[in-house]
């Protein structure tokens, strides 16, 4: 091999983030996103939600952008949150996340939550999905308590 042939061999396997190791779960998440957007969030996404989530293989999270004080105007948030979703399309099927930005100019903030596969933080599991991870506050919700069913 000449040095041009050995160059991309040398370069690090990227992990796989596709969630294959995960076991089976009975919550499908196609059928809560089908819910999600057909029906009206309080009387029929929220029970379905609580009926259905496999809390073994999903886990919730919180997040909460870290610094507010940098959204001097409402576009700038809303720049952010697509930002955000560009480099996350391997997540679509193993996902779900729900975005409100609160606020006016100079006084606004960013939360979501997520529904993701698994019971790790599923930023961590690639580098490509790490750009924004650290700009947010995260925790992990107990889908089984009052408090998180009413913050969801």
């Amino acid at each position: 091999m000449d040095e041009r042939e050995k160059a991309p061999a040398a370069e690090p396997e990227v992990k796989d983030p596709s969630f294959t190791h995960l076991p089976k779960s009975p919550f499908v998440l196609d059928e809560f996103t089908h819910n999600y957007a057909n029906g009206d969030t309080p009387p029929v996404v929220l029970p379905y939600l609580w009926e259905h989530l496999d809390k073994d293989g999903w886990s919730l999270w919180h997040a909460e952008h870290r610094f507010p004080q940098e959204f001097t105007q409402t576009f700038m948030s809303c720049n952010l949150i697509t930002g955000m979703f560009q480099p996350l399309d391997k997540l679509r099927e193993n996902a779900f996340l729900g975005v409100i930005l609160f606020g006016t100019n100079n006084s606004s903030s960013v939360y979501s939550i997520w529904v993701s596969g698994g019971q790790e933080l599923a930023f961590l599991l690639s580098s490509d999905w790490q750009e924004d991870n650290e700009s947010y506050i995260w925790q992990k919700l107990d889908p089984g308590i009052e408090e998180t069913q009413a913050l969801v």
